[in-house]
């Protein structure tokens, strides 16, 4: 019975990913094409809520179906920031706060436990309108390994890599689902 849990829940993160992953690559793509502007041109938000909340409302809230609220909050990566946080109809949500880039927090299943990176919650950024699973590829080269072994290089696109980068830091994680199409593959380190 565990197993079957397990299986079922993993197959509803996947589906939840996919879909949130791909409905903000499309906002991005839709928004785009329909303003007649490339998404590096976008103006991004300043670093408070008003801005944040304006930056959604007007690039991403029209291609989004399943909004049940959005409101300013802080909301927490590491550090206490203004932000705006969305719900979800189907029990996830996204917070999103603003660094030197737009830093999106998404969680399967919203305030449910465990609430924890590379469990049910997983980093995604907006670069100059740009919509990336998030990494941290200029700290790559001096992070040390945990494992002992080789270096981690900054190629994002070797799975090997990035599975050993989601072991080390499970911000990395999104990464390493997007590798394998958002599937929870057997080898992946977390149990879901």
């Amino acid at each position: 019975m565990p197993t079957l849990i397990a299986s079922t829940k993993k197959s509803e993160y996947s589906v939840r990913l996919k879909k949130f992953y791909s409905t903000m690559s499309q906002a991005v793509v839709m928004y785009s094409s329909d303003h007649n502007m490339l998404p590096e041109d976008w103006a991004m938000p300043d670093n408070n809520s008003d801005s944040i909340e304006e930056f959604w409302q007007t690039h991403f809230a029209p291609y989004f179906k399943n909004v049940i609220s959005a409101s300013k909050e802080k909301s927490s990566f590491t550090i206490a920031r203004d932000g705006l946080v969305v719900k979800f109809s189907d029990g996830s949500s996204m917070s999103m706060t603003k660094s030197g880039v737009v830093d999106i927090l998404y969680d399967v299943n919203g305030d449910k436990a465990p609430n924890a990176w590379g469990k049910d919650r997983y980093i995604f950024l907006i670069n100059k309108g740009n919509f990336t699973v998030y990494n941290w590829t200029y700290d790559i080269p001096n992070l040390k390994p945990s494992d002992g072994g080789e270096a981690y290089t900054k190629d994002l696109n070797d799975r090997k890599n990035v599975l050993r980068l989601c072991k080390y830091d499970p911000s990395f994680c999104s990464g390493l689902l997007l590798l394998d199409g958002w599937e929870f593959k057997d080898d992946y380190p977390y149990k879901i």
